[in-house]
């Protein structure tokens, strides 16, 4: 036994993981053939496609999303993608997450935002009971639309989106679209209306200073942010302002930007901020949330009590209720507690 045994079973909690990255291939492939999506694109086209679906490009990340959310029809095929993506949750010990959804690229096909949450749910719902895997959604807009914010800020924050597990909306895309000013209307709706703000930032460029994202939406949590670790004036903002930061690594292995884990300025930026693992977009950048637990514990020579720690992070920034966090966080650490004399007693 070791520490990467203990780290596969331990239970989990995920936060940034977004429905659209987290597509199981096989599952991808036959939904597309049964809604007959080769007729729709020239074959040389739809060969590039299937080629992307088994080896992604991550510098296509935003394209590959759309395109693979386009093949997903039909509410019964979100309904079976939800299920496929809670039950690979279940395998990884994940016991609740927060899934990042782009509804815009649903309802844009035709599909009502009712049939999409009921869509979404069903499949949530049909996890929770067979699993014991509980799932909330985060609705998204993409940065390059800054006119459909309102939409989705009020999806987010209407009564169907209360009944239906919605606890927040988020913001992706590249910086370089729009500034976060076109979205500080949507996100100042969201925040008076209790809803948690998620803002992917730096993801790509560095248009926008991190700053002045930071002080236009008030997000509740950063994601990704390459480059946070020269900025100090971002560094000390988040700081002040209690400010989580999720971060994948393998997003910037698989951009080049590093060559391995420990090249990731990790330890630099849990000096600052609570600093939490996500998966990101893991059917894309080829990984798990497991996987990123256990490269990161590898290459940055980290101890039980950090990983331990990483993860009830993870627990402590999400959208659940105080009184849900503390009841998970005692059964987390008891289970942790039982994994280590299973695991660790020897190792």
């Amino acid at each position: 036994m070791s520490l990467e045994s203990f780290i596969r079973a331990m239970p989990k909690v995920e936060v940034h993981v977004h429905l659209e990255g987290a597509l199981l291939r096989e599952t991808l492939l036959m939904i597309a053939e049964q809604n007959d999506m080769a007729a729709t694109m020239k074959p040389r086209q739809w060969n590039d496609w299937q080629r992307l679906v088994h080896r992604p490009d991550a510098t296509r990340l935003d394209d590959m999303m759309r395109t693979f959310a386009g093949w997903l029809r039909h509410p019964e095929d979100l309904t079976r993608m939800v299920y496929e993506v809670g039950l690979a949750f279940s395998r990884q010990g994940v016991r609740y997450a927060e899934v990042c959804v782009c509804p815009i690229l649903y309802t844009d096909q035709g599909m009502s935002f009712e049939a999409f949450l009921e869509a979404i749910n069903d499949g949530r719902d049909r996890v929770e009971r067979a699993w014991k895997v509980r799932m909330n959604w985060i609705l998204t807009v993409p940065r390059d639309m800054p006119r459909r914010a309102d939409d989705v800020a009020r999806w987010a924050t209407g009564a169907a989106a209360r009944r239906g597990n919605v606890v927040g909306m988020g913001l992706m895309g590249h910086e370089d679209a729009q500034p976060a000013g076109q979205f500080a209307k949507a996100f100042a709706t969201v925040e008076k209306k209790g809803g948690g703000r998620v803002c992917h930032a730096r993801t790509v460029s560095h248009v926008e200073p991190l700053a002045d994202i930071v002080q236009t939406l008030n997000p509740s949590r950063i994601t990704d942010s390459w480059g946070l670790a020269e900025d100090a004036a971002a560094l000390t903002l988040l700081a002040d302002r209690g400010t989580p930061l999720v971060i994948t690594p393998v997003r910037e292995v698989r951009l080049g930007r590093i060559a391995d884990y420990r090249a990731y300025p990790l330890r630099q930026l849990s000096d600052h901020i609570r600093l939490v693992i996500g998966s990101g977009y893991p059917e894309l950048y080829q990984t798990t949330l497991t996987d990123e637990y256990v490269a990161v514990a590898a290459q940055h020579e980290m101890d039980v009590n950090e990983i331990e720690a990483l993860n009830l992070n993870a627990l402590a920034v999400s959208f659940l209720p105080e009184e849900e966090k503390q009841a998970l966080a005692t059964d987390f650490k008891n289970a942790c507690q039982q994994l280590r004399a299973t695991h660790l007693a020897s190792a």
